[in-house]
């Protein structure tokens, strides 16, 4: 299994200066690799693929880009392997092949979104403690210790928000246990994060809503500073931050969210929402963006199988809210609006979400049975 964990750091001042070198170069690496690609597309010739590119680059570099040898080499092998599965995904969705929304042909990478990041290869990392060793950087700091125990594939180092971040890939031994634990429906949504099929209710927390008033006056600081002024790029570095924040703290919220789930039930049924097509509405857009339902749900995947537990997704035209849980009655005229509704058959008194949860989770279990 293999698992990350993202690590602020603390780099000097010269050892910050080498950080943005080498994330100048693999940002010149992808560029100049994507450059080639649209020549080739533009001249009506074959594409050529990534490792050939990388060759290519690695054949003309010690004339035409002599200053590329000022950092380590896996920065310039990861920026053509990122290009070479941007094109892959590209022409998978244009295809057909690829799940999701379709994905646009790959854009040149500007400094004006930030430094960016470089990868860096097993072998040119070691990691003792709060002690990191980058090869043609040196040692530094990590702001805590690695999680995981396991081996070392490889990491990738970022700028972020006026810090830099490494997130290190570990492939750790483990073993799935057996789960014991019942079957639960889960009903997401936006006046309450998501309710279980056993009562239980997780808040909707609306960090954005919270924050917008902070994150409009900042963003306000932005427009009104002068073009690559100092003064806007420490308004853009606060603005980034209180970006930053909000996604840390949803992030933080889906995390505990996500794992008391898998940890207490053994199946769990979850809606297959078109959060795409969702966010079309723009009465909704921003509150459906704050609860963040793609990444609870990529959260849930991941994390099933690490407690031997299963996922299962139901389809997004099954009536979960119309349909009594009790007697299986179809209420065709519930509106949005009503959260409770008494069954016309049977005559239960229905909370609109629970009665969803319940559902999906029955819906769950006969899926994963069939």
């Amino acid at each position: 299994m293999i698992r990350a964990h993202t690590i602020r750091l603390n780099p000097t001042p010269e050892q910050t200066n080498l950080f943005r070198q080498a994330a100048g170069t693999a940002r010149f690496c992808y560029n100049w690799g994507l450059r080639a690609i649209k020549d080739a597309l533009d001249q009506g010739v074959k594409v050529p693929v990534a490792r050939a590119l990388r060759d290519e680059f690695k054949r003309i570099r010690a004339v035409a880009y002599p200053w590329t040898f000022q950092v380590g080499k896996s920065a310039i092998e990861g920026a053509f392997v990122n290009l070479g599965h941007a094109v892959t995904n590209f022409f998978a969705s244009r295809r057909g092949r690829r799940k999701g929304k379709r994905v646009g042909f790959p854009t040149f990478k500007s400094r004006r979104h930030g430094y960016g990041s470089f990868y860096v290869a097993n072998d040119r990392l070691t990691v003792d403690g709060h002690t990191l060793t980058v090869s043609k950087v040196g040692t530094l700091n990590m702001t805590e210790s690695l999680r995981f125990v396991g081996k070392i594939l490889g990491a990738t180092i970022r700028y972020q928000a006026g810090w830099w971040w490494i997130s290190i890939q570990v492939e750790v031994d483990h073993t799935p246990p057996t789960h014991t634990g019942p079957a639960i429906g889960v009903d997401l949504g936006i006046k309450a994060l998501a309710v279980t099929s056993e009562g239980e209710v997780f808040e909707n927390q609306k960090y954005l809503k919270r924050a917008l008033r902070t994150v409009k006056r900042l963003q306000r600081s932005v427009s009104r500073k002068v073009q690559g002024s100092a003064n806007r790029r420490k308004a853009v570095r606060k603005l980034a931050k209180a970006h930053f924040r909000v996604a840390c703290q949803r992030k933080d919220v889906l995390h505990k969210l996500t794992t008391a789930l898998v940890r207490q039930a053994s199946l769990v049924g979850i809606e297959d929402l078109n959060v795409a097509g969702m966010l079309k509405n723009h009465c909704l857009a921003q509150a459906i963006s704050d609860v963040s339902f793609a990444e609870l749900r990529r959260q849930l995947d991941y994390k099933a199988p690490a407690f031997g537990s299963r996922v299962v997704a139901i389809g997004r035209f099954f009536a979960s809210s119309k349909t009594c849980n009790r007697c299986g009655h179809v209420n065709r005229d519930l509106t949005l609006a009503m959260r409770a509704w008494t069954c016309p058959v049977c005559g239960t008194v229905l909370d609109r979400d629970l009665n969803a949860a319940r559902n999906i989770r029955d819906e769950a279990v006969r899926l994963a049975g069939a």
